[in-house]
């Protein structure tokens, strides 16, 4: 795992964005003060997860977004994308490649994100868990830091002991078993207020229920006496009309048996007779007929009484129902404007998208018309400096051969004066003169060098400085060029005044004519290179141009895709606002139409009853119709009777005795109909009221009928005693057994949560323990690396000495402090705080290289923790970089040259625009020669010691591990109960913890701590039992 790249925009001084490629070893990072070096770790602390403002050297967060220059308008979002190689697979995601990104915008909104996937800052902070890296950690390592670590209280320099030894996690989860712990016990005083509520309208219902209970039975009691008095009376009535059936037949034959008599007697009276005895019948079922009509006469009334009390209820329910469905009606017109606005607003919100959509693909199609052109021009431009190099290499040679024959001239031209007798003087004059011109010649010749090899090591330069570096190159060969005719005319000179031997310098075939064929060449090569140096300032300046074409384009393809995001967000809001709307009107529209089929059912219903009273009136009036025919029949047979008796009463009186015995029976034959009436009549009205009353026939309880030996009496005395204790009861929660059933199951409910707390409680408690045992045992192992490694690195950097370090209270191992003793050669053993300031920096150094002994991070930036350190510290402090860069990846922020010397990447901060960071990369390309032996001399070799561990060190037990029986898997009845069982229904989400302990590097503890460790993050991940309350 390493650092591959840290891609930044808009955050402070990057401007634009910039990608800042890593490589393994050790890379420097160099640059003036104030061009932006420290923003470089300022980032990778920002992208992992800092959010103190003064920790980015800033007032509020917001303040490391760019806020622009003179010539820069301010951005509104800040973005940093870190990117680490995990082939290794230290980091827990299975992927070779892990981007971090953070997302600031000047509102205040932050976004994270891992591969592009939003994600929450918990996640960032867990994924470096335990590894070294994260804003806490030793992975960042500045000036400020350093001072903070030897300056700090003790207590505030755990935390680098607490990453290196892993237990980071363990803190975490043991505050969250902790606050889960508070939590649970808040739970239950809440659970336990509520259950003394519950348990008030528990007891208060129990009473109410079991008085409905017992209102049940009652009411059950008066229904069962009720009926039983109904059916005796029914029974009594049935066999009394039996009777009076039976009586009527026998008087009936001794009327018969008299009126043979009599028509034996008088036979002339027999039709009279027969005739009376006609009428009377006619007479009797007139009567009964009568009777019976205004008994159902009555019936109908009050069947006609209830129908139109129903019919009053029905017609204020219709009119109820009309006030609900108008107002219905009124909401659903609403919402359907509503709808159709939402629809125009989404029609044009996705029109205005698909406008920018288009936009965005014409800017890209132009970005890349742009990049294609600039790859055109810098192949041409590649392909121009191949000549320039070729004809450079040709000019060289020549210069070379224009040199050696300018020295061959004087040589000879010197040899053939001496011959020639010439003064000293003019001799001496002349040497002067052709030194000088050759002294400037070999001056210009060798700045000319230094021009082109300069010119050749730039990287990237602006159309400006190539034009300026072109224009000082011909000025230079102009001024060469000028110098070359001055030497000429000195020789000039020489010829006009010399003896004829200066001839053969000037022939044809003479070695002037040759220098000047070269000058001539070397002329026609300037003027090539020239040339292509103006074609090649032509294609960067074309580049130059493009590139910032596509920078105005990547601006506002930029804006575009903001403008698309926000258009995409409206839409999707107006979309959802719409959804809402059609979902509250489809809603309205079936309460409309439920409304409307209630409507209809109850005018139906209104009209039933209406022709029911319409249909009872017309009974009721054909029954009085009758009545009164019956009536009139009545009269007109009496009348008849009447005229018949006075008609045979002189017959009569001849059977006087006969007569009157018939008047009797036909008058007790009279009083059985009547009371046979009356009889039909009763019954047809208990069994009429009991079906109004109960809603069911009593003829079902025929059976019952005849089964029955109570007399009515006490039947009547039984329901007199259960009507009077129904109204002793008084009033009646009639739903309170219900109630009572439903808070009875709640109350059963809150009791076995308070159980189920308990336990989870109990629970949290040992693994709160346990957690603190662990993380004690595993953190004392890692402190006792780092004690010896410290002790040992402190004496290999200081070249002798002592350093220490002790925890200020070992009885508390967790919170205890860690003092810092340190005793450089020479000198006592004393605390930091009186170190100079380059002592302190290697002590500090000799801290974190014990710490990376233990455990590595997988980076380390260093921020000009060297800038304190002499000359020979500063050698052994890169040495001992050297060492550990085949394990870590180091990022040093420095100004020492030595430091520069031992990286094998350099990158260069610097502020070509005022405010404006740029990087700049430079592979070393002498990396053997940097990182030699020769260069940086070994560290002192010393034998490591080992450091006397601490006395007083207090470890807390561990406790009760939990068993589980062997068959049911459920926990042994002797130990604790198990986190493992199963959770109650309601229960917290989890603690978002790593899914696999074991699979992060080992640190050099016993196997069994592992795997302990293992448990307790399993068991803090159980037992999270929190339920709802």
């Amino acid at each position: 795992m390493f650092l591959k790249s840290l891609e930044v925009f808009g955050f402070k001084s990057f401007a634009d964005r910039t990608r800042i490629e890593f490589a393994d070893g050790i890379t420097a990072l160099l640059g003036p003060n104030g061009c932006g070096k420290s923003n470089v770790v300022d980032a990778v602390k920002w992208v992992l997860g800092e959010q103190a403002s003064k920790a980015m050297r800033a007032d509020k967060m917001e303040d490391v977004i760019f806020n622009g220059t003179e010539s820069r308008k301010p951005l509104n979002v800040a973005e940093v994308t870190l990117t680490i190689a995990n082939e290794n697979g230290l980091l827990n995601l299975e992927m070779s490649e892990i981007a971090i990104k953070r997302r600031l915008y000047r509102s205040g909104e932050s976004e994270y994100y891992i591969n592009n996937t939003p994600v929450k800052l918990k996640d960032i902070r867990e994924l470096f868990w335990d590894t070294g890296v994260g804003k806490t950690a030793y992975s960042v390592m500045e000036q400020g830091k350093i001072d903070q670590i030897l300056s700090s209280k003790p207590e505030e320099r755990r935390y680098i002991f607490e990453e290196a030894a892993g237990i980071t996690r363990f803190k975490v989860r043991g505050a969250e078993a902790e606050r889960k712990l508070e939590k649970t016990e808040e739970n239950m005083r809440q659970i336990e207020g509520i259950l003394g509520e519950v348990k008030r309208s528990y007891d208060t219902l129990k009473v109410q229920a079991d008085k409905t209970i017992r209102y049940r039975s009652l009411r059950e009691s008066v229904f069962e006496n009720e009926l039983d008095i109904q059916l005796l009376r029914l029974k009594g009535f049935t066999q009394e009309r039996d009777r009076r059936s039976s009586d009527i037949e026998e008087i009936r034959r001794k009327r018969d048996s008299i009126k043979d008599e009599i028509d034996r007697i008088n036979e002339s009276l027999e039709q009279n007779l027969d005739q009376v005895n006609s009428m009377e019948e006619k007479l009797v079922e007139c009567q009964k007929q009568v009777y019976g009509l205004a008994v159902e006469k009555n019936e109908k009334d009050k069947q006609a009484k209830l129908l139109i009390e129903r019919q009053n209820e029905v017609k204020s329910k219709l009119a109820q129902l009309e006030g609900r469905k108008q107002a219905v009606e009124n909401r659903v017109e609403s919402l359907r404007e509503d709808a159709d606005g939402q629809d125009e607003t989404v029609r044009d919100l996705n029109r205005r998208l698909g406008e920018i959509e288009k936009n965005i693909a014409s800017f890209e199609e132009s970005v890349a018309v742009a990049g294609n052109r600039i790859s055109d021009n810098d192949i041409a431009a590649a392909r121009h400096e191949d000549s320039i190099v070729r004809l450079d290499s040709e000019r060289s040679v020549m210069e070379a051969e224009l040199q050696s024959i300018t020295e061959d001239i004087v040589t000879e031209l010197d040899s053939k004066l001496r011959d020639a007798g010439y003064s000293s003087r003019s001799r001496s004059d002349a040497e002067a003169e052709v030194a000088e011109a050759l002294g400037q010649l070999k001056v210009l010749v060798g700045g000319r060098k230094n021009i082109f090899t300069d010119f050749s090591r730039l990287h990237d330069p602006s159309a400006q400085d190539t034009r300026r570096f072109a224009e000082n190159a011909v000025a230079t060969f102009t001024e060469l060029e000028s110098q070359l005719l001055r030497l000429e005319e000195g020789i000039e000179r020489y010829r006009k005044t010399s003896p004829l031997f200066i001839d053969e310098f000037l022939s044809p075939e003479g070695i002037i004519t040759r220098k000047r064929s070269i000058d001539e060449s070397i002329q026609r090569n300037r003027a090539s290179i020239v040339e292509k140096r103006e074609l090649i300032q032509g294609l960067k300046a074309e580049n130059t141009e493009l590139v910032k074409k596509i920078d105005e384009y990547r601006k506002t393809l930029e804006g575009l895709r903001l403008n698309r995001v926000q258009m995409k967000t409206q839409s999707e809001a107006a979309e959802e606002q719409a959804r809402l709307i059609r979902r509250e009107l489809a809603s309205q529209e079936a309460a409309l139409r439920e409304l409307e089929n209630e409507l209809f059912t109850e005018s139906k219903r209104l009209e039933d009853i209406r022709e029911q009273i319409d249909e009872i009136e017309g009974e009721i009036a054909s029954i009085e119709h009758r009545g009164r025919t019956l009536t009139s029949e009545l009269e007109k047979l009496e009348s008849d009777i009447s005229s018949r008796n006075t008609d045979v009463s002189s017959k009569q009186n001849a059977l006087k005795n006969r007569t009157s015995e018939m008047a009797k029976i036909q008058g007790q034959l009279e009083k059985y109909h009547m009371d046979l009436a009356m009889s039909e009549t009763e019954i047809r009205n208990i069994k009429d009221n009991f079906r109004e009353a109960h809603s069911r026939d009593l003829m079902e309880f025929e059976e019952r009928m005849f089964a029955i030996n109570t007399p009515a009496g006490e039947l009547r005395e039984r329901l007199a005693s259960a009507r009077q204790a129904l109204k002793d009861l008084g009033s009646v929660n009639l739903m309170a057994v219900e109630e009572f059933a439903e808070t009875k199951e709640r109350y059963d409910f809150l009791n076995g949560q308070i159980a189920d707390l308990q336990k989870a409680r109990d629970d949290l408690r040992r693994i709160t323990e346990e957690i603190r045992a662990e993380s004690t045992e595993l953190f004392l192992a890692t402190y006792n690396k780092i004690k010896k490694n410290f002790h040992n690195m402190f004496r290999r950097l200081f070249g002798g000495g002592r350093g220490e370090i002790r925890l200020s209270d070992p009885s508390n191992v967790l919170e205890s402090g860690i003092d810092i003793f340190a005793q450089p050669p020479g000198k006592r053993l004393e605390n930091i705080s009186l170190l100079s300031g380059g002592e302190k920096s290697m002590t500090a150094v000799s801290l974190l290289f014990a710490t990376y002994m233990v455990k590595p991070s997988p980076f380390c930036l260093l921020d000009e923790i060297d800038a304190a350190l002499d000359e020979q510290n500063v050698t052994r402090f890169v040495n001992a970089l050297r060492e550990f860069a085949n394990v870590s990846q180091y990022i040093v922020i420095t100004h020492n040259k030595k430091t520069v010397m031992g990286a094998s990447t350099m990158l260069g901060v610097t502020m070509e625009e005022s405010g404006i960071t740029k990087v700049i990369t430079i592979k070393l390309e002498n990396e053997a020669d940097r990182h030699n032996d020769d260069n940086l001399p070994d560290i002192e070799n010393f034998e490591d010691e080992d450091v006397a561990p601490e006395e007083g060190i207090v470890v807390p037990p561990r406790p009760p591990r939990r068993q589980r029986s062997e068959k049911s898997g459920e926990p042994a009845a002797e130990t604790e109960p198990a986190l493992e069982t199963e959770p109650a229904a309601e229960t917290e989400p989890a603690l978002e913890t790593e899914s696999a302990l074991e699979t992060e590097p080992a640190l050099e503890t016993e196997p069994a701590a592992a795997d302990e460790s293992a448990s307790t993050a399993n068991m803090i991940d159980s037992a999270e039992v929190e339920p709802d309350a």
